[in-house]
């Protein structure tokens, strides 16, 4: 579990890494969906505290459909 939390940080920070270009960053999130339910407090992180509104939503979307217990894939 140490692992994958450590995997979910360091996925998280690449998400928010504003040298990146936003392909890099989407993808990142898109990363977060295959830890499911343990991903969604770096999924609520992003969406507070990115400035780019469709990261934000992604991170919405991908939040909700967990908590719906939807099968999220790394695609839209």
């Amino acid at each position: 579990m140490e692992n994958e939390q450590l995997a979910i940080e360091v996925i998280r920070g690449i998400a928010m890494d504003s040298s990146r270009v936003l392909v890099e960053r989407q993808r990142a999130i898109d990363a977060l969906t295959l830890f499911h339910e343990a991903a969604i407090p770096a999924l609520a992180y992003i969406e507070r505290k990115t400035d780019m509104h469709v990261l934000k939503e992604r991170c919405r979307l991908y939040i909700q459909r967990i908590k719906d217990g939807a099968i999220v894939s790394m695609t839209l």
